[in-house]
C-alpha cells in the first residue's frame, strides 16, 4: 500500500471521519468509493466497523489490516494486522498490564513510568526536568546548543513532571535522575502556572531531604507564578548541591558546563 500510494495516489481512497464515528452505511459507502465488488461490500463493511471499534474501544493511534483478502468462496478474511495503542491511555486499561513485556525497555523507564513519571533516557550528561512537554522540548534543545561551548554535553534524558511538582514527584524525578551513572549535572526547569513556584521550590527542598546526600549539582531556574518566592525558598535552605539561576539560556550554560567538568 505504501508504494501504490506513492507511485499511484489516486488508487487509495481517503474517507474523512467525524465524531459520528463508522457505522454500517459510512463502511458500505468507504467499500463502494473502494470500488469492492458488491458482492462482497456488506462483508467488508463488517471488518471496517470492527476496526473503528478497536481503534476507540482500545484508544489506538493505529489499527491496520493489510492484507485484506477475497476468497475464492467470496469470504473477508483479515490475513494480517498492527495496533498501535496510546500509551496516555493506559490506565484506562489495567487488563493490558499482563502482557506488557518490558524487555528492551530501559530500567530507569520502567521505575519512572511506575511512578508516573513520563520519562525518555537520552545519550547525554545533563539530567533535565521540567513542567510541561513542550518545556522540556525547548530545554533539550538549549542544553544541546549549550553543551557546543561546554566539551559536548548533552541532555541525558527527557522528564516531564506534568502540572503537580509535589515533594514526592520531585523526588521522584530527582531519584531517577541522579541514580543514572552517565548524569553530572541536573536542570530543573519550571515555569510557575497552575503550580506556582513556591510550591515547587518547596517540593525541591522536601525532595531533597528524602533523598538525603546528592553530590551532583542541581541548577534550577524558575519562572512565572511566585517565581520571586520560589527562589528565596531556595536560597533560604541553601542546600549546597542546588544553583539557581535566573534564565534558561544561562542555567543551560551552567548545567552544561558542570557536566563537563564533573
Amino acid at each position: 500500500i505504501e508504494e501504490v500510494a506513492a507511485t499511484d495516489p489516486d488508487a487509495v481512497v481517503r474517507v474523512p471521519v467525524g465524531p459520528e464515528g463508522v457505522g454500517r452505511e459510512a463502511a458500505l459507502g468507504i467499500c463502494r468509493a473502494a470500488r469492492l465488488p458488491e458482492g462482497i461490500q456488506d462483508r467488508a463493511a463488517k471488518v471496517i466497523t470492527a476496526l473503528w471499534r478497536v481503534a476507540v474501544g482500545e484508544d489506538a493511534t493505529l489499527v491496520e489490516v493489510n492484507p485484506l483478502v477475497r476468497t475464492r468462496d467470496d469470504r473477508v478474511v483479515a490475513l494480517d494486522g498492527k495496533v498501535t495503542l496510546d500509551d496516555n491511555a493506559a490506565f484506562r486499561h489495567h487488563e493490558r498490564a499482563p502482557f506488557a513485556d518490558g524487555a528492551n525497555t530501559d530500567e530507569r523507564e520502567l521505575r519512572a513510568r511506575a511512578k508516573g513519571l513520563n520519562y525518555v533516557k537520552l545519550d547525554g550528561e545533563v539530567g533535565v526536568i521540567g513542567n510541561g512537554a513542550g518545556l522540556v522540548m525547548s530545554t533539550l534543545d538549549v542544553v544541546a546548543y549549550a553543551g557546543e561551548s561546554h566539551g559536548g554535553a548533552k541532555p541525558a534524558n527527557f522528564l516531564d513532571i506534568g502540572g503537580g511538582a509535589s515533594a514526592e514527584v520531585m523526588a521522584g524525578g530527582l531519584e531517577i535522575i541522579l541514580g543514572d551513572p552517565a548524569v553530572r549535572s541536573v536542570f530543573v526547569n519550571v515555569f510557575g502556572g497552575i503550580t506556582a513556584c513556591d510550591a515547587v521550590a518547596n517540593g525541591i527542598v522536601q525532595a531533597l531531604e528524602l533523598l538525603g546526600d546528592v553530590d551532583k549539582p542541581i541548577v534550577v531556574r524558575l519562572d512565572g507564578n511566585n517565581a520571586e518566592l520560589g527562589r528565596r525558598i531556595l536560597a533560604e535552605r541553601a542546600h549546597p548541591a542546588v544553583r539557581q539561576v535566573d534564565t534558561m539560556d544561562g542555567a543551560a550554560a551552567q548545567a552544561a558546563e558542570l557536566a563537563s567538568v564533573n
